[in-house]
């Protein structure tokens, strides 16, 4: 089984939305590491952030049908969908606190730091360049990482 690997919004919207610039890439990637079991970990925040840009982006019904399916991956064990407890949320507040200059990364991506370093994880499907900006050792999967 490969090692499980966060999958932050930006991640969920390349592989679910065709017109999504990085699509191409980033769907056969996803096939790909599902089919040599790979087992994504995700969160409820995640989910909050690309069930409303597909809904708006593109239609209610691509928006459920995605949620449907993220849903029935978690009830069968194909994906990790990892809540934002009160503990969780105290630690990436303590996060957002500390880390004062950097205005531009949001609560959900402290959230996703929190979850990360919980469960030793390094890499994380996004294009997302925060997770490189607060020293955590997070890395973008090489494919996606802009030069």
């Amino acid at each position: 089984m490969k090692k499980p690997i966060f999958f932050d919004s930006w991640g969920w919207i390349a592989v679910a939305d065709c017109k999504d610039p990085y699509h191409e890439t980033a769907k056969p990637f996803y096939q790909e590491y599902l089919n040599s079991g790979g087992i994504p970990i995700t969160t409820d925040y995640i989910l909050d952030e690309v069930l409303t840009v597909l809904r708006r982006r593109l239609t209610h019904q691509v928006a459920v049908k995605f949620g449907e399916g993220i849903f029935q991956a978690a009830k069968v064990q194909k994906l990790r969908f990892e809540l934002i407890d009160n503990r969780r949320r105290e630690k990436a507040w303590e996060l957002f606190k500390k880390y004062q200059d950097k205005p531009d990364i949001s609560f959900t991506d402290f959230t996703s730091f929190v979850v990360m370093s919980e469960f030793k994880l390094k890499e994380v499907f996004t294009d997302d360049d925060h997770f490189e900006k607060v020293n955590l050792e997070f890395k973008r999967l090489p494919f996606i990482a802009k030069s």
